[in-house]
């Protein structure tokens, strides 16, 4: 019998404890943590809990790298699993849209399409594949679109709902969504306005698909969320349906509202390591995790920024980074009602090791993915450096 070492690691084990500095972790043949003890000194790598991310949602660019190629989605999931799984994920919610927008240059038929690759491919990925299904309620085929999803995939474990309005745009005003999404979706600034202009007639068709998602999220027990609300209201209307996580809310107002609830607030990783949200005037991630109304980080539309951001988060002084680990695994994975991913003896590892390297004085540390564990199991590593093999005490 075997066993792994990792020696002269920092061990950030999550559930809101310290760091563990110059320390060695042992493992069994069996992947479990059998001993957190001293190690060698002055090393460079962390080993943090396996990031749950509940929002990835940058499939449509991949699949399209060029106006006139659309790429297979199975070309794309497994490379995409590889580059995840390096970025320190163990769980992947991948976003399904539900809706038929080629103005945006989404098709109805890639939901159903993607549910069917994730669902095939899923016991051989690195990453725990699942699926995030993103109801355009808007649209007068979306419920369907989601039924279909369901029935392809055993594999949903995150409902979104959706309104793309003027009224729950990213943005403050009419003129800036215009300017905005014309570049973003290559059209149109009348297009634009067509698309976010809904009228009392769809409103009510809204209100109809809002509560029949609500229902079959409920009838599945799969966790429900609302996405892109503004105000409190629109939070409040969201829990009575069963809502219990709050997506991207647009205002520090909605992300309080949702907290004072017991909601799950989200909101974007690649927004705390940029230090800006993509819309002008929207919440700041860090300044929601440091007011106590953030409970989530996803990686949005960039993966690398899951495992980052935490660090930032400690650096910049918004929290602790033994609790702000906890955004991208221990509360994830509880939104989910997966088991806990906290570094801990006793329990399988499911961590992500990592090398930390500046490019000069002052620069951000560049995060170097070297090892991946799941529920024990090492699905991802590379050569350098070499993880240490010795036999077992006896």
């Amino acid at each position: 019998m075997a066993v792994t070492v990792l020696d002269g690691v920092t061990v950030i084990p999550g559930g809101g404890q310290a760091p563990i500095e110059d320390a060695a972790v042992v493992l069994d043949a069996d992947g479990v943590v059998v001993e957190i003890g001293p190690g060698s000194t002055g090393g460079d790598m962390i080993l943090v809990p396996g990031a749950v991310d509940l929002h990835l949602d940058n499939l449509g660019q991949r699949r399209r790298p060029r106006a006139t190629v659309t790429l297979d989605h199975e070309a794309v999931v497994t490379v995409l699993d590889a580059e995840c799984a390096a970025a320190g994920i163990s769980t992947v919610c991948i976003a399904a849209r539900c809706e038929d927008s080629p103005r945006k240059g989404i098709h109805i038929a890639d939901a159903l399409e993607l549910a069917e690759v994730v669902e095939a491919l899923a016991p051989v990925l690195c990453c725990d594949w699942r699926i995030h299904a993103r109801v355009e309620l808007t649209d007068a085929g979306a419920v369907g679109a989601l039924t279909g999803v369901l029935a392809r995939s055993s594999r949903v474990s995150l409902i979104s709902m959706i309104e793309t309005s003027v009224s729950r745009s990213r943005f403050e005003s009419l003129a800036a969504t215009r300017a905005f999404y014309a570049q973003d979706w290559g059209v149109s600034e009348a297009e634009v306005e067509d698309v976010f202009t809904v009228d009392a007639a769809q409103l009510s068709a809204v209100a109809d698909r809002r509560r029949e998602v609500a229902a079959l999220a409920a009838g599945r027990g799969i966790t429900l969320a609302s996405h892109d609300d503004r105000t409190p209201e629109h939070i409040e209307e969201a829990f009575r349906l069963g809502a219990r996580v709050a997506e991207f809310p647009l205002t520090m107002a909605a992300a309080h509202a949702a907290h004072d609830l017991g909601m799950r607030v989200a909101l974007g990783a690649p927004n705390v390591v940029r230090g800006r949200s993509t819309s002008t005037g929207n919440v700041l991630a860090a300044e929601a995790v440091a007011a106590g109304v953030c409970d989530v980080l996803c990686s949005d539309y960039l993966p690398s920024s899951v495992q980052t951001a935490p660090q930032v988060l400690a650096e910049r002084g918004h929290a602790p980074v033994g609790r702000a680990v906890d955004l991208v695994s221990v509360n994830p994975a509880a939104v989910l009602g997966l088991p806990p991913v906290a570094i801990e003896v006793g329990r399988p590892l499911t961590a992500s090791l990592r090398r930390l390297r500046r490019a000069g004085a002052g620069a951000p540390a560049a995060h170097v993915g070297v090892a991946l564990w799941r529920d024990g199991r090492l699905v991802f590593g590379r050569d350098s450096p070499p993880l240490r093999i010795r036999p077992a005490f006896a």
